[in-house]
């Protein structure tokens, strides 16, 4: 037995079906004013804001604990999402209200004397910071997004 492996040769192999069958050609007809089409299915749409809001309570619960960079933190990347400074600005007063909420529920849940966990700060304190940060963050967010429209996207349409 030799070493080599026979290769077969390509001249009887067959080209497959769809080599030889012709080409389809569809055609599209135009709808009548006034009617348009409906998916079947469910279509899955993400609000902004509710990304926004989010990405903004999350980021600022898990950093909580940088009194004033987490709202900075929590607030650009919403900001970032929520691309106008309406959506930006509601998901910064949302966002300040439910982490707060969210931390003094755990607090209240804990039965400690106090909230001491907050870098030396009282509850106040951390509170005016972190709804500061997240406020500026919600800001800078917004004005680090770049504007992209359509005219921008696609010049050659004009």
């Amino acid at each position: 037995m030799s070493d080599t492996t026979l290769i077969p040769s390509d001249q009887d192999k067959t080209p497959p079906s769809y080599a030889t069958e012709p080409a389809r050609i569809e055609t599209y007809a135009d709808l009548p004013p006034g009617i348009t089409l409906r998916p079947e299915g469910i279509s899955l749409k993400h609000n902004i804001t509710v990304v926004s809001i989010a990405a903004m309570v999350l980021t600022s619960f898990i950093t909580f604990w940088m009194p004033v960079f987490n709202g900075l933190l929590g607030g650009l990347v919403g900001g970032y999402h929520a691309g106008s400074m309406k959506r930006a600005l509601f998901a910064a007063a949302v966002t300040s209200v439910a982490v707060p909420g969210l931390l003094w529920f755990l607090h209240f849940m804990s039965e400690q004397p106090s909230l001491l966990f907050l870098m030396g700060l009282s509850f106040k304190e951390w509170l005016v910071a972190h709804i500061i940060g997240t406020f500026l963050g919600a800001i800078s967010g917004v004005y680090s997004r770049q504007r992209i429209t359509e005219r921008d996207m696609y010049p050659s349409a004009r």
